[in-house]
């Protein structure tokens, strides 16, 4: 088993993968032995809507003070005054049903960051542009100042957790009386979805990970986001292969392949690329800056993962050896540990600019495109 685990006061957020045939008994598992370690309340296992690999690299066990901090005291609010957990069939429900019964639009709030609701949210949801859970917190407050504190108010995010605290403190602190969440949050909604036929989503796009799958497709829909590359039509994430860079982007795979994974800035690609060069599965001229996507460990049209489902991060002077069972090379610097240069709180529209401005500094610097996957040009 895989993932990260938060213990915190405020009680336990787990993320985890493990095969398919485990399950069962990691239910039991918990049900059994968590559950009355914290009183017996436990929230039921949340089964992701796609699993074909495994979401982390490993098992990570951590203390917090908070599950999500949220800049408040802690003693301002009360999180046994919990929302209403709706679950799937009934979110959907309220929401299809709210403008006929009451002839308005439903008050719907996205308590994720900007970067998730960009790939996909409810119809009808306010989206803030927030960076972190505590701008999404001051963002709610906000929207619901002059709201009636019996107005129904419906709240979302990944998995539940958010939304739990975020509606506690509207109850308790701010006096609302109708907070509602979907239990299990849109994870449990797509799963939920997937089972009913011929019902239309109300969830557009992809839902988000944190997680190496870095999003679960709900709808087909892409939501009017673009490659950062390219500036195609596209809501595939990715962080800049180059692990002192790192940045969290939208690129397409066709970018993706053809930038060896990176954020196509010439400093981080040429990182990769003389990388690879310098492996013995590589062959291309030693003076030639060009991709190796023939090297059996580096299939740049192919998943992101290594043969165990897991993407591979590699280091100059760590595992070289091992370089084979790789499909997905992450450079560093030699001897010095890899600080990432940005965090998800960095936009890729500061560092990139607008779309198709990042290939400007290439014909800036006198130097010619990686050829386009599988082209011999």
């Amino acid at each position: 088993m895989v993932g990260r685990i938060y213990i915190s006061k405020e009680g336990i957020n787990a993320q985890v993968s493990c095969p398919a045939a485990s399950v069962a008994e990691l239910r039991r598992y918990c049900q059994t032995k968590i559950a009355p370690l914290v009183g017996g309340s436990l929230m039921d296992l949340n089964i992701a809507t796609e699993g074909d690999h495994p979401a982390f690299r490993a098992l990570h066990v951590r203390i917090r003070k908070q599950l999500v901090a949220d800049g408040l005291d802690p003693t301002s609010y009360d999180l046994a005054d919990t929302p209403s957990h709706l679950s799937p069939q009934d979110w959907h429900d309220h929401l299809s049903q709210y403008k006929e019964k009451h002839g308005k639009d439903p008050v719907l709030i996205d308590m994720r960051n900007h970067y998730e609701s960009n790939i996909g949210y409810f119809e009808g949801a306010i989206c803030p542009d927030a960076d972190t859970f505590r701008d999404s917190i001051q963002a709610m407050n906000d929207i619901c100042k002059d709201l009636p504190k019996d107005q129904d108010i419906y709240m979302y995010c990944t998995g539940g957790i958010r939304c739990s605290k975020a509606g506690a403190i509207l109850q308790s602190q701010q006096g609302f009386k109708n907070v509602h969440l979907v239990e299990g949050g849109i994870t449990a909604y797509g799963r939920w979805l997937r089972d009913q036929q011929g019902l239309e989503s109300l969830f557009r796009g992809k839902n988000f990970t944190f997680d190496a799958r870095m999003g679960e497709a709900i709808t087909e829909e892409i939501t009017g986001t673009h490659c950062m590359i390219c500036g195609s039509p596209c809501n595939r994430y990715q962080n800049c292969a180059h692990a002192q860079c790192n940045l969290l982007m939208i690129c397409c795979s066709k970018c993706a392949s053809r930038f060896l994974n990176t954020c196509a800035r010439l400093d981080c690609y040429d990182t990769i690329s003389d990388f690879l060069q310098s492996q013995p599965a590589a062959s291309p001229e030693p003076s030639a800056r060009t991709p190796a996507p023939q090297a059996p460990f580096y299939d740049a049209a192919g998943p992101l993962f290594t043969d165990s489902g897991v993407r591979a991060y590699v280091k100059h002077g760590k595992d070289i050896e091992d370089h084979k069972k790789h499909a997905r090379v992450v450079v560093g610097t030699s001897g010095k540990a890899c600080e990432h240069e940005f965090s998800r709180r960095t936009r890729a529209l500061e560092v990139l600019g607008q779309p198709g401005d990042v290939l400007k500094a290439w014909a800036e610097a006198g130097r010619c495109l990686p050829p386009l996957p599988h082209s011999n040009k």
